[in-house]
């Protein structure tokens, strides 16, 4: 007896090229690597509009109280005007379990998410801006968050304006040249 293999070929679609590359145009995996790779970024829920504005819009500072004590007993209570923690799109994350490139990629999906996470941007610029006024933030830090994290930058102006008064306190040496140089740039040849 003998035995006849019977072989059969399937008719496939090539997905992926030799190199196992997928090939352009394919509708394979139209879903992006991250989402493939990152279950969170499927973990999107509409309550987090809510409580990003939640998390940002926590008091700015609090007032703890300075004891003092006078032959150990308390003497007095001084208020003292303290920060509370600063917001940031990190620690909002933690809280979520998600990370901040998650929380852009849903910035850029979904639209009322966008509006929230920048009213959150708002909201902690506000209280960068007023805690750094009152002096409870270090002024080195907040110019770094405000320039880094907010667009902010320094603003400089500059009077380019010459007055008159000015050129007569030139010694006549300097006068000379400036006399020079403005010959040069209106096109007189030189002396």
């Amino acid at each position: 007896m003998s035995q006849t293999k019977k072989t059969t070929t399937k008719k496939t679609t090539t997905k992926r090229n030799s190199k196992g590359q997928f090939t352009k145009g394919n509708k394979v995996g139209e879903e992006t690597r991250f989402q493939k790779e990152n279950a969170a970024a499927t973990k999107y829920k509409e309550e987090y509009c809510e409580q990003i504005i939640e998390f940002f819009s926590q008091p700015s500072t609090r007032i703890e109280y300075k004891e003092t004590y006078f032959k150990g007993e308390l003497s007095s209570k001084t208020p003292i005007v303290v920060p509370n923690d600063y917001p940031t799109f990190e620690m909002f994350a933690a809280k979520i379990g998600v990370t901040t490139d998650t929380l852009r990629n849903w910035a850029e999906e979904h639209p009322r998410f966008r509006l929230c996470y920048a009213r959150a941007k708002e909201i902690q610029l506000g209280k960068l801006t007023s805690n750094a006024m009152i002096g409870l933030y270090n002024p080195l830090y907040a110019k770094f968050e405000a320039v880094n994290n907010h667009g902010q930058k320094d603003k400089q102006e500059v009077d380019t304006n010459v007055s008159g008064g000015v050129a007569t306190e030139l010694d006549e040496r300097t006068r000379a040249l400036i006399e020079r140089v403005e010959k040069r740039l209106n096109g007189e040849k030189k002396d």
